[in-house]
């Protein structure tokens, strides 16, 4: 099964660098590449909202009324990825734009009763997109040719043919070709608050 370590593996055999037997292996070498990857990772999952790595989530409600003024007070998912791309008070109206809410912290404040966010996780290989497999790894490949192994002409190859040459702004290259791929298949992913705006629409029709 496909898994962190193979993918790991695989950018270290582009860079050159010897392959580590875990992740999780208290040793130097599986330090350095651990750090790479979750960098690195963070990094691409970053540049795009890619289907693969959103979920959404119930949140839970807490006992206590917040000090903000709001009725409820809701946790939001520890093993999210930053803010919540979007937060709603119906799921099964995913493209209402519902704002009336408060981000504090870890905590999202409303007076609606129940909430469910939209947010960006840390998905196991197994379910990212071919596209996105190929970029993430010529990017890691890219990252450990310098971290690992000193070679800035190597990282440099790697890198423009990651995320292409200065002018795209690392968005250009595979992971271009990841994001299309992504945006094509999941336009009901839209972000909401283009989805209900007239002036969209009327461009669009």
């Amino acid at each position: 099964m496909l898994d962190h370590l193979t993918v790991a593996n695989e950018a270290c055999a582009l860079s050159g660098v010897a392959p580590i037997q875990s992740l999780q292996a208290q040793t130097p070498a599986a330090a350095q590449v651990r750090l790479a990857y979750d960098r690195v990772l963070g990094h691409c999952l970053g540049i795009h909202r890619f289907s693969f790595s959103l979920s959404t989530r119930r949140l839970s409600r807490l006992v206590d009324a917040p000090e903000t003024g709001w009725l409820y007070a809701f946790d939001l998912p520890a093993d999210r990825v930053g803010a919540p791309i979007a937060v709603l008070d119906d799921v099964k109206r995913p493209g209402r734009h519902f704002t009336d809410w408060l981000l504090e912290g870890a905590q999202v404040h409303s007076d609606a009763p129940d909430l469910w966010a939209r947010i960006r996780i840390v998905p196991a290989p197994v379910v990212w997109s071919p596209p996105f497999r190929h970029a993430f790894t010529v990017a890691l490949a890219a990252d450990l040719a310098l971290t690992a192994k000193r070679d800035k002409t190597l990282r440099q190859i790697l890198h423009e043919e990651a995320f292409g040459s200065a002018q795209y702004n690392g968005r250009g290259g595979l992971i271009l070709a990841a994001i299309t791929d992504d945006s094509q298949s999941t336009a009901s992913l839209e972000n909401p608050a283009v989805s209900n705006d007239p002036l969209t629409g009327a461009w669009r029709s």
